[in-house]
């Protein structure tokens, strides 16, 4: 009598099988994400000047700055104290690119601390301080150091 095999368990030259089909099928996929593309045809008008123009790239720094704010005094306090703590960190002529707020809550709830940094921004966004580039880089966010009403303030600055 004729032994046979069960249908569903090749063994290991199966498994070496599938292993090799694998190992085709991704490097064909490489061979073909790594051709060379002809360059287009560009067409110049001859009577066009050309005027060379470099835009200055920046990037945010790796390291950041951070200082903490008392969140609980009326607008125009926290305002001058963000104002001051940015003066003193970045100076004046200082470009800052993104702005994460953290705020500490004095109660147990998570949501005051969001509600401290919503505020916070809510008071600069409009002031059109120098150094910020734009307010829409500007994230709030709960936690953070400081002491409960505290806003930690961490700045990403242009380089």
């Amino acid at each position: 009598m004729r032994r046979r095999f069960p249908r569903g368990d090749a063994g290991p030259i199966g498994a070496a099988g599938w292993l090799f089909a694998e190992l085709a099928m991704v490097l064909v996929i490489i061979a073909i994400g790594s051709e060379v593309t002809a360059p287009s045809a560009v067409v110049l008008d001859p009577s066009a000047t050309a005027t060379p123009t470099t835009a200055p790239s920046q990037g945010l720094a790796l390291t950041t700055v951070r200082f903490t704010i008392p969140a609980t005094a009326d607008d125009a306090t926290v305002l001058a104290d963000f104002r001051a703590a940015l003066d003193r960190t970045v100076g004046p002529q200082g470009r800052v690119g993104l702005i994460l707020l953290f705020g500490k809550s004095t109660t147990a709830n998570p949501a005051q601390g969001t509600r401290l940094s919503e505020r916070l921004k809510a008071v600069v966004t409009p002031a059109n301080l120098p150094q910020l580039r734009t307010t829409v880089d500007i994230r709030p966010y709960f936690g953070g150091d400081g002491t409960p009403g505290q806003v930690m303030v961490e700045l990403f600055l242009l380089t």
